[in-house]
């Protein structure tokens, strides 16, 4: 162990253990960081899969001759149950602010996950009682989800240098992506294995439990503090950064009429309205409408989160060293270049009826939704700077109006499940998609708001 002395705004001695990770302790906090948000995000997921194998709890129901529909068969109740999240994420959104003030990313964020692991280790026990149960448990994940999009631009500004932000951004955000990629696949294996659906809950609620533990014990709400942070990387992690003075209110007023602020909410409302189409009824599309069996589903519906995945980490490499482009370049370019690729990806799922060229669309579709974040995240992290967890906030807070949203909408447009039905919501997806991105070029700027400059 050592004792430095470190100038400026820093603590006079910090006591630095003699093992620092090669200087490169912020990287297992990002490693660390995704695995909680991945398993996080796993456990509001796994139910979208799930549903198309739950068909014994429906048998067991009428082994007694009830005349009544499970909520399994009712189309209403089956939606209310998607928008469970949905309700679950506006809840938790509401004191999540003000916690990150108080206490702090580490406590937060833990007490966050272990509601989400509480959650899907309940989940089978709840639908053994009945739908009420279910609907809780069901809140009880989506109040795990709510803080996700908020740490995804959270970490980043605490601990990465500023020539790794876009690295950051990029892994953090792949959280989304590789939620799926394990979810779907070991859902689809283990449902169609002797041990059925309930397994996964159990598995999948432990592991977040192990995660979440990890990461409280070793995440430090700031680089300076940290045990294993050596004054090398500590000068890597604060340069260009201006030292935080103090705790700061946040400007609410002025966010909110700020227009690049407005147009970065508006872009990601039309990219929330896609990906939640591709998410909760991805599954469901690849099943019902491309007729995947269940095995074939949760491969089908994982591999275009594998290239989502590497298109995203490569697009944060790319924006961390294309340094002749300015800022506002990248993000724009990497916005649009994300939301063509959405629309046409629906457009043509919307045209046809081959099983081939909807699947590449679809792959195509998820592949380019990843990388919007790269580009509306890195703005509002270069608009709000110290404030930018209120501006994801209010993402996160309109993603689960979207998220409440589209259940009903598929239910209502899709009650039958045929290609004609999905086609039309998949035009009405593409308009709302481009419509809600033509002013993000012309409204968004990389300069700090005058709310964001610090005296």
């Amino acid at each position: 162990m050592t004792m430095v002395t470190i100038e400026s705004g820093f603590p006079d001695v910090r006591h630095i253990s003699n093992f620092v990770f090669l200087h490169k302790t912020r990287f297992v906090i990002m490693i660390l960081s995704l695995l909680c948000m991945t398993v996080g995000q796993m456990n509001s997921l796994t139910f979208n899969f799930t549903v198309i194998c739950m068909q014994d709890i429906v048998e067991d129901y009428h082994k007694d001759n009830r005349t009544d529909l499970h909520w399994m068969e009712d189309p209403s109740q089956k939606s209310f149950i998607f928008s469970g999240v949905a309700i679950g994420a506006v809840i938790g959104l509401i004191p999540l602010v003000p916690m990150l003030d108080q206490i702090g990313l580490r406590i937060t964020f833990t007490l966050f996950g272990l509601i989400s692991a509480a959650s899907s280790l309940l989940f089978p026990l709840a639908v053994s009682i009945d739908f009420y149960a279910v609907f809780f448990v069901r809140i009880l994940q989506g109040i795990g989800t709510s803080i996700l999009y908020t740490v995804v631009a959270y970490i980043p500004g605490i601990w990465a240098p500023k020539n790794e932000m876009g690295t950051f951004l990029a892994v953090l955000s792949c959280g989304f992506q590789l939620s799926n990629i394990i979810c779907m696949p070991v859902s689809g294996i283990l449902c169609e294995s002797e041990y059925g659906w309930r397994p996964i809950y159990y598995i999948f609620g432990s592991l977040t439990v192990l995660v979440y533990v990890a990461f409280f014990f070793f995440y430090s709400d700031a680089p300076k503090n940290h045990f294993h942070v050596s004054p090398k990387e500590l000068s890597m992690i604060c340069a260009e950064k201006k030292p935080k003075q103090g705790k700061e209110s946040v400007p609410y007023r002025a966010i909110c009429s700020d227009k690049c602020v407005l147009a970065t909410w508006l872009a990601m409302c039309g990219r929330n309205v896609a990906f939640y189409v591709l998410i909760l009824y991805g599954p469901t599309y690849l099943r019902e409408v491309l007729h995947f069996d269940v095995k074939g589903t949760g491969w089908a519906a994982a591999l275009p989160f594998v290239s989502c995945a590497a298109v995203k980490f490569a697009s944060g490499q790319l924006t961390d060293r294309l340094t002749m482009f300015s800022e506002k370049t990248k993000f724009i370019t990497c916005t649009l270049i994300s939301m063509i690729g959405l629309a046409f990806g629906f457009m043509i799922m919307s045209l046809t009826t081959y099983r081939t060229i909807a699947q590449i669309s679809y792959t195509f579709a998820v592949t380019l939704s990843g990388i919007t974040i790269m580009g509306t995240i890195k703005c509002l992290q270069l608009r709000c700077q110290q404030h930018v967890h209120f501006a994801t906030a209010v993402i996160a807070f309109m993603a689960c109006i979207w998220q409440f949203v589209v259940p009903l909408g598929v239910g209502y447009l899709c009650p039958n499940n045929t290609p004609e039905d999905w086609s039309f919501l998949f035009i009405i997806v593409s308009v709302i998609v481009i419509v809600a991105n033509i002013p993000f070029p012309f409204l968004t700027t990389a300069e700090p708001a005058d709310y964001a400059k610090r005296q």
